[in-house]
């Protein structure tokens, strides 16, 4: 068995519908997929059940408490394949990406690689210049070159180059299976678990080399950000932001510099340019309230 999915969900059954199409359609396609499922009405579970003719391939259904970092590694423990692949459910995958991932991953069998991740093509950088230099000038994730900066936060590629990164995006992404005998997503990151998949990537590109794909396509419609509340997300952000910082940063005057100056910025940008009251007070809470390792 070479290939696994692991979809993690919850109460996004006309997504994952789509997803399954796009798999269904896949010109290499998985050996088993493994759906580990949060949902609180049954909506999902009857989807799949519904759908399970049409799949061409093993379907392990798990249902779980919600926290996308405890159900990532219950699928990881599930999982039997050589390669394991991480999509978010509100994503649409052109019909080469698993084919294109596993040929770059053959490609690059001698260069030490652990990850790679594909190309979201529905998403383009702010074309404001004054919004691209902010979040330059304030450490804050932005898209760019896959680095890690120094405060911890992602810059985020999506251009059409090849490339070796410092971080991953998690809802693309496909891992060679024994980066879980070393590494497991940190489950202190509660519900969504922002900064889960920058966490763990940066982790693992630390022993292994992580790639950016292009031509590995798909599409992503991210729903969570339409239907959660900004205080909430916010401050579920900086909790992360903040915590993560302190787990994986170096503590030198350089980090410490990129770090503060992100709070300060990621304050300045909800409240001055997006005007959300809601969001700054979600900062606020964040700060006042920081996770526990």
């Amino acid at each position: 068995m070479d290939i696994s999915v692991i979809i993690c969900t919850k109460d996004r059954t006309n997504d994952l519908a789509k997803l399954l199409d796009s798999l269904i359609n896949q010109t290499k396609k998985p050996d088993e997929l493994i759906i580990v499922d949060a949902s609180q009405k049954e909506n999902t579970r009857h989807m799949v059940e519904q759908k399970s003719d049409q799949l061409p391939f093993d379907i392990i259904y798990k249902r779980t408490p919600p926290g996308l970092t405890r159900q990532r590694n219950i699928g990881i423990s599930l999982s039997r394949g050589k390669y394991i692949f991480f999509f978010d459910d509100d994503v649409v995958l052109e019909k080469e990406f698993i084919e294109v991932i596993l040929e770059t991953f053959d490609k690059f069998k001698n260069f030490n690689v652990g990850g790679i991740m594909g190309r979201i093509v529905n998403i383009t950088p702010p074309r404001k210049s004054w919004d691209f230099l902010f979040k330059r000038l304030f450490f804050l994730s932005d898209f760019g070159q896959g680095r890690v900066k120094l405060s911890g936060l992602p810059s985020i590629k999506i251009d059409n180059k090849l490339s070796f990164v410092e971080s991953l995006s998690g809802g693309c992404t496909a891992y060679i299976k024994k980066v879980f005998d070393q590494f497991k997503f940190d489950e202190n990151l509660k519900e969504y678990a922002y900064l889960e998949d920058v966490d763990f990537s940066y982790q693992v590109g630390q022993k292994y080399h992580l790639l950016y794909q292009p031509k590995a396509r798909l599409k992503h419609f991210p729903s969570t950000f339409i239907k959660t509340d900004s205080k909430e997300l916010r401050k579920m952000f900086i909790q992360h932001h903040v915590y993560l910082f302190h787990k994986n940063m170096a503590k030198n005057l350089p980090h410490y510099f990129g770090y503060y100056m992100s709070i300060i910025g990621v304050f300045l940008y909800n409240g001055l340019i997006l005007k959300d009251l809601r969001a700054c007070k979600g900062i606020i809470e964040g700060l006042l309230e920081p996770l526990v390792c």
